[in-house]
């Protein structure tokens, strides 16, 4: 059989005297302790960064990017009741019809011209959140 490359042999020589003392060290109270107070300084670092960094970007009057989450999750949200209201009209339309349909019924118009030139919808600037 070969013998391992040498940068193996000398990795898992490492590896062998290495080993022991990291496993003693992670199983210690304090390690945990050590490891917790990091993440929540992390966390704390993480979210006075994000926020100043909104406030600039709002400042420029510019979306953050918590408003693109959020503009993201209202994106989602009527996308799944698009869909919802999609599946309903096509069980309405393969539904028998229980009347007798309206004279003008078949013969109606499209609300829109069909060049496209109808009203367009009211168009919203992004809210901020308040003390913003």
């Amino acid at each position: 059989m070969t013998e391992s490359p040498l940068w193996r042999q000398a990795y898992d020589a490492a590896e062998r005297r290495v080993t022991p003392h990291a496993d003693r060290l992670v199983r210690t109270p304090s390690f945990a302790v050590g490891t917790a107070v990091l993440r929540r300084a992390q966390a704390l670092a993480r979210s006075s960064a994000e926020g100043v960094t909104a406030r600039a970007w709002h400042l420029l009057n510019l979306p953050a990017g918590s408003d693109v989450s959020r503009l993201r999750t209202q994106i989602g949200a009527l996308d799944r009741e698009v869909r919802r209201l999609t599946v309903q009209l096509e069980l309405e339309r393969r539904r028998p019809a229980a009347r007798q349909p309206d004279a003008e019924e078949p013969h109606a118009e499209p609300a829109d011209p069909p060049d496209g030139a109808g009203p367009r919808p009211a168009r919203r600037r992004t809210q901020r959140p308040a003390g913003a």
